[in-house]
This record gives structure tokens, C-alpha cells and sequence, in this order.
């Protein structure tokens, strides 16, 4: 299993020795578990966003609660709580208690996958929620839902909250009529969660008129199922739920990625951009940027045909990609160009980050039999300057006039944009 460190420094060096002690470890493959401190956790969060991934992300924090509420799935206070932490969540089943993920040295069973599940945590089927406060009702649902899926089952709004925080169901059954918070204050709390935000509900309820229907939907139900059902029709509208949800994450990944090479695409970068000029801000910290424009694209076009041109964008993507820290963010910008956003870094280091870059595509080059070459601009804002308004379309501004003066100076170089001071 692989755990990606996220951040630099004394604190992911620690936070690695720790992994590794437990037996984990930055490895090839796609990331379980994302571990960060308390500074990179909007980070860690957003890399395990666009990696599709489910897996944990755990933090080293002394306030492990304000943590957990910025979207955090656990914490620990030391490198080391962290790693045992990680390591117990990895090698937990799914329908582990929450005092077992408290201590991850209570209790054998942890080690153990549950049945159906693979030890790297990853589901075989959908796991659906079922909340009903009537046994037999509860009891029957989780009968006819458990040939094809994976079902948690629990009696009242509170605890649904609750595991739905541990467990990120692919689907909550939310009964209506609940003991303590009905549905609607289950669905409201579900909502204001990050972690579960985005799960869908499905109400069931004896009380179908339009108004109660109406409230639901209004506050972010997928659907409605008025009692008494057959399983036919429960069966129908929960595939259904299902099949929606998963056409609506697959066209929202589309729509933030490059169809060519994988990379995030315009629009991605500039929420990405804004996102991090406000980290910047709050920490005082530098922010980078490099505008990287692959020379000769039309050279290559005309001469060795537009399969070719595609196979250099490819190779350019492929090295900027390989050059990044964890930290780091690049995306098509469109065309051949593609820009890098190198937070915690001034005008200097990001310089040397573009000339590694540009160094790097001449072995590209010869692997790929294509002359991959290019004209790279680097800009920054110091941390006096990421406060400012407009401060994001001044690094991009900046880079973009650097870029013009290395592809005016003879191309294949990297020139570095002037401070304001």
C-alpha cells in the first residue's frame, strides 16, 4: 500500500520515518491513505480529490477536533500516533467501531478485512446506509439489499450522522420519522459536512404528500420512496440513485481534466490558482508560477503530421508532470502550453524548477524521437505581495511576459519575470 506524504520539511521527513516503521510508505501505485500536517490539510484534500481516490487522509495536529471539522478523517499529535492511526484505518474492515479507530491497538479484529472486502479497503460493491427506526423494517432492508450490496444499518439520525462520517456510504436509505433528529435534521447534518456533503439520500417515508416530498428534495435528497414499496421498485430507484451519482462524478472529473493528457484542464487551474493566492495570503508564504510553451509545435505538425505534434504535447506533459513535489499543481493551459503553480516558492527556486525542466526535455527528446523543446516564463509573488487585489492575475501576467521575452530571446530557455520592488 502506498501513503502519500503531503508538504516538505522537517515534519513530512518525520511523518515518512513513522510510516515507515508501521510498514508504509511512499510506494508506486495509486494512494490509500493521504498524511499531512495541520498547514497542507486543504492540500492533501484536494490531491485526493483529483486522484479519485477514497482512502484517509490523516493529520498531525495538536487540535485534532478543528482538524477533523476542516475535513480531516482522523489526527494524531505525534508522527508516530499518526502512523498507527493510518495503519489501523488501512487494515480496518469497513464497519469497524469508532472506538477501535480511537485505539488502534484495541482489539485483534482490525487486522482483518471483512468479508468482501479487500485489505486495501477498497469496496467490492456500494455500500449503502440503511436508517430505519423500526426493527422489522430495518432488518428487511438489509435482507433485500445485501445480495448486492454492502449494508450498514443503524436506527436513528444521530448514529447516521455519524457513520456516514466514518463509513462515506455510497447511498443513505434515510427514513423520515426518526427518534431524536428526524430525516430532515439527518440530511441537513449529512450536508453541512464536507465529508458526506455529496453523499445521495434517499427518503423513505408512509407521509408521500407533495409537501413533504418538496421539503426533502429541496434540501438535497436524490429521491423519494413513499411506504409501503415492493422491492421491485426499492431496487429500481436505488440502481437508479447509484448509476446517476456515479455518471455525475465521472462528467464533473471530465470536465476538470484534459482529454489528452491527463492533466487538469483550464477551468481546474483557475480555481486552483485562487485557492492557492488565499493560502499564500494567510500564511505569508511565496507563490510561483511557470508558463511553460512547447517550441516548434507547427514545425512538428507540418512536417512529421498532427500524431506527431500530439506525441510531443504528450512528452511535454509526461516531464512536467515528473518534475512536480507534492505540492505542487501544473495543468494544460490550452494548445502547447501548460502552466505550474509552485507554492511556497519564490522567484529564484522557481527559476531552478524550470531549468530542470528544460534540461530534462532533451533526454525527452531523444526517447521520444521528437524535438521536444521549450520556452518557459517564470513569475512570483513575495508574501507582501499574494494580499493584493488582483494578485493572481498579476503572476499570470508576470509569467505570460516572461514567456514572450524567452520565446523573443531564441526559445528553449527560461526567463524570470521582474519584481515590482
Amino acid at each position: 500500500m502506498s501513503v502519500r506524504v503531503v508538504g516538505s520539511g522537517e515534519l513530512a521527513d518525520a511523518l515518512r520515518a513513522a510510516l515507515e516503521q508501521v510498514g508504509l510508505g511512499e510506494r508506486s501505485g495509486a494512494p490509500t491513505a493521504f498524511v499531512c500536517a495541520a498547514d497542507d490539510l486543504a492540500r492533501a484534500i484536494a490531491m485526493r480529490e483529483l486522484a479519485q481516490a477514497s482512502g484517509p487522509v490523516v493529520v498531525l495536529t495538536q487540535e485534532p477536533a478543528a482538524a477533523i471539522e476542516a475535513g480531516a478523517d482522523d489526527a494524531g499529535g505525534t508522527p508516530d500516533e499518526v502512523a498507527q492511526r493510518v495503519s489501523a484505518r488501512l487494515r480496518a474492515p469497513k464497519a469497524v467501531t469508532q472506538k477501535a479507530l480511537a485505539d488502534p491497538h484495541a482489539g485483534d479484529d482490525v487486522d482483518r478485512p471483512s468479508e468482501g472486502m479487500p485489505a486495501t479497503g477498497k469496496r467490492q460493491k456500494p455500500l449503502i446506509l440503511v436508517v430505519e427506526d423500526d426493527d422489522d423494517a430495518r432488518a428487511l432492508l438489509s435482507e433485500l439489499l445485501t445480495p448486492r450490496y454492502e449494508v450498514e444499518a443503524v436506527g436513528d439520525g444521530v448514529t447516521a450522522v455519524e457513520r456516514a462520517k466514518l463509513l462515506n456510504p455510497d447511498l443513505v436509505l434515510l427514513d423520515l420519522f426518526l427518534p431524536g433528529l428526524d430525516g430532515f435534521g439527518a440530511l441537513t447534518g449529512l450536508r453541512r459536512d464536507p465529508r458526506t456533503a455529496d453523499v445521495p439520500v434517499i427518503f423513505l417515508s408512509a407521509q408521500g404528500d407533495a409537501a413533504t416530498k418538496s421539503q426533502g428534495l429541496s434540501l438535497g435528497a436524490a429521491d423519494y420512496l413513499a411506504k409501503p414499496f415492493s422491492e421491485q421498485e426499492l431496487m429500481a430507484r436505488v440502481d437508479r440513485t447509484l448509476r446517476l451519482t456515479a455518471q455525475r462524478e465521472h462528467f464533473r472529473a471530465l470536465a476538470q481534466t484534459d482529454g489528452l493528457t491527463g492533466l487538469p484542464n483550464f477551468r481546474s487551474f483557475h480555481a486552483r490558482l485562487e485557492e492557492e493566492v488565499r493560502r499564500a495570503d494567510r500564511y505569508a508564504q511565496s507563490l510561483a508560477c511557470a508558463m511553460v510553451d512547447l517550441d516548434g509545435l507547427k514545425q512538428i505538425n507540418d512536417n512529421l503530421g498532427h500524431a506527431a505534434g500530439n506525441r510531443a504535447i504528450l512528452a511535454l506533459a509526461d516531464a512536467v508532470r515528473e518534475e512536480l513535489r507534492d505540492t505542487d499543481f501544473a495543468a494544460r493551459y490550452g494548445g502547447d502550453e501548460f502552466v505550474v503553480l509552485l507554492p511556497q516558492t519564490n522567484a529564484a527556486a522557481g527559476a531552478l524548477f524550470a531549468e530542470r525542466l528544460r534540461r530534462r526535455l532533451a533526454t525527452v527528446s531523444q526517447e521520444a524521437g521528437l524535438p521536444v523543446h521549450a520556452s518557459i516564463g517564470v513569475s512570483a509573488l513575495t508574501p507582501d505581495e499574494v494580499g493584493v487585489p488582483d494578485a493572481a492575475e498579476a503572476l499570470l501576467h508576470r509569467a505570460d511576459e516572461a514567456l514572450y521575452r524567452a520565446k523573443g530571446g531564441g526559445r528553449d530557455r527560461v526567463e524570470v519575470a521582474h519584481t515590482t520592488h
